[in-house]
């Protein structure tokens, strides 16, 4: 603690030196920017693609880091939203995974389901989809410390199209997030938890059937087919096509597409999921007034449609290029309408993402990379017979699942038995499937404090001692839950971990660092450089190199 204040008393003492910021002064807009399953590559791999205005304007005339990784692990889209806008990770802000095992309920859980509310919008209230908040997320957001600040004056604005991606983000306290519910209504809603009634705007622009248009529109390629030679040749075997069609393959009929893959849904796996989500950003900050006062406000802005599109095609294929030179030009009208409305240097925007994501195993076989495929759940028949063997016939295992194995705690107790040693027994069973290269304990990550390697320290940091499973299982790298096509995410390894993270705009100078830097790091740096509080789960640092 001593070191972090006077780590903000220097930030504070450079920052006064250089005549930029003072206490006093803040800007107008805060715009975080998540980009879920962006690897931190892509910046280079499909740099000579970029046009102006969107990540080249970031790189070059914001500030770089470019050594960001996760420090900790599962990399998944709940706990990264919530990690970033947080400052800390699962072990403090609760979000362990996107769907958990709850020893309480003795069910799965959803890390933005909330029974006690119910959608607000366009769809039937008593539809799922609608009933979210953020009531298991732990600790604050750097959003909801502003607000309360500042007698809950800012204005803090979370959308996506995932609906943990605009909850998480937005915190506690937010004046409204807003996902996209597609099916036949192609939309955005919101739940109970935020208002009883969507605002006029939100209405407006639903009305406006703009997932229409762009449906009928169907996914060309963006630019000639030359541009591509980043990615592998379009069609291989190592991507899933849509539902009711056979070949993954440009260009794409969605219209056709639509009714086999969800109707409107069918637009998240598509680029038109990030335009569409830009349109409802500009609409948010007409219609809220964001930045039009001397009170800083946020908006958190996910783009979901990079994870839905890695997922089914994988990261090198040419679907994820095409997406994200599409992302670039969004990313440029985002900017540019920012520029126009509130005026060059006074906002601050901020990008990266939730996780990365694997090479295709499949893929990577095929050229004879150490890649495969593992299935968790295989190691529950094993570990319930050793455990019947050795402690008596019970029900050992209640579930497996994040790569995690819960046990039955309430009978090791009835039993007599220590939690350790049980837990110690079910990891050796669990090593000794040939894909798992660790298989750690709850009770080993409680009271370690850290391993000397990154990798299994990621698990320290994202366990959380009353939620987390009694084993963890660390599959070797390369090794994924999913398959044979496409991708997924998860792992503590550099695939996953590393990602982008740029600052642009007020109070930022251009520059870069190489110093490593974790996500748990972006909600100190911002808070510092809006002298707002931190959240109060926060243990990341502040960024200094940002403030040289």
């Amino acid at each position: 603690m001593m070191r972090f204040h006077m780590t903000f008393l220097l930030v504070l003492a450079a920052v006064a030196a250089q005549g930029q910021d003072l206490p006093g002064d803040r800007p107008a807009l805060v715009v975080g920017i998540t980009v879920d399953q962006m690897r931190a590559d892509y910046l280079a791999r499909y740099w000579n693609d970029f046009g102006d205005g969107g990540f080249r304007r970031m790189y070059e005339e914001g500030f770089v880091c470019a050594d960001h990784h996760f420090g900790y692990a599962p990399t998944f889209t709940g706990p990264g939203h919530a990690s970033i806008f947080t400052g800390t990770t699962p072990q403090f802000h609760g979000i362990i995974g996107n769907n958990w095992y709850e020893r309480a309920s003795g069910q799965w859980v959803y890390c933005a389901g909330d029974s006690t509310v119910s959608g607000v919008g366009p769809i039937d209230p008593s539809d799922y989809a609608g009933a979210m908040s953020p009531h298991r997320l732990q600790s604050t957001t750097f959003g909801d410390e502003l607000k309360i600040a500042f007698g809950m004056q800012p204005k803090v604005i979370g959308i996506s199209l995932k609906d943990r991606g605009a909850i998480l983000p937005a915190g506690h306290a937010a004046d409204g997030a807003y996902w996209f519910y597609g099916k036949d209504a192609g939309a955005f809603i919101t739940s109970t938890y935020y208002m009883d009634e969507l605002p006029k705007w939100v209405q407006k622009w639903n009305k406006q059937s703009l997932a229409a248009s762009y449906l009928a529109q169907g996914w060309p390629l963006l630019r000639e087919e030359s541009v591509y030679d980043e990615s592998w040749a379009d069609n291989n075997p190592y991507e899933s096509p849509f539902r009711g069609s056979t070949r993954p393959t440009f260009p794409y009929d969605l219209q056709s597409l639509a009714e086999t893959n969800g109707g409107y849904d069918i637009l998240k796996a598509t680029p038109w999921g990030n335009t569409m989500l830009v349109d409802f950003a500009l609409a948010a900050i007409e219609g809220e007034s964001l930045g039009a006062d001397d009170i800083t406000d946020v908006l958190a802005v996910s783009f979901s449609s990079t994870d839905y599109v890695g997922h089914q095609f994988g990261v090198h294929a040419r679907e994820t290029q095409d997406i994200y030179l599409r992302l670039d030009a969004e990313l440029r009208r985002l900017f540019n309408a920012l520029d126009a409305q509130l005026g060059e240097g006074n906002w601050l925007a901020f990008l990266s993402a939730d996780h990365g994501g694997a090479t295709v195993p499949s893929l990577g076989a095929s050229e004879g990379l150490p890649t495969s495929y593992w299935k968790p759940a295989n190691v529950e028949e094993p570990v319930e017979a050793t455990l019947d063997t050795k402690f008596g016939d019970g029900d050992w295992v209640l579930s497996v699942g994040n790569d995690q194995i819960f046990l039955n705690r309430p009978l090791i107790a009835e039993r007599g038995l220590a939690l350790a040693e049980v837990q110690s027994v079910a990891a050796d069973v669990a090593l000794e499937l040939p894909e798992a290269v660790r298989a750690v304990t709850s009770t080993e990550l409680r009271r370690s404090g850290g391993w000397g390697n990154d990798v299994m320290s990621r698990l320290v940091w994202g366990h959380h001692p009353k939620a987390s499973g009694d084993v963890l299982i660390l599959p070797a790298p390369g090794w994924i839950d999913y398959g044979p096509s496409g991708t997924t995410h998860g792992s503590p390894y550099a695939y996953d971990t590393h990602v982008p993270c740029m600052f642009l705009g007020w109070g930022v100078e251009p520059g870069i660092t190489y110093e490593r830097t974790h996500i748990r790091d972006i909600a100190p740096t911002v808070s510092a450089l809006i002298h707002s509080p931190l959240p109060n789960g926060a243990a990341g640092v502040i960024i200094e190199d940002l403030f040289d």
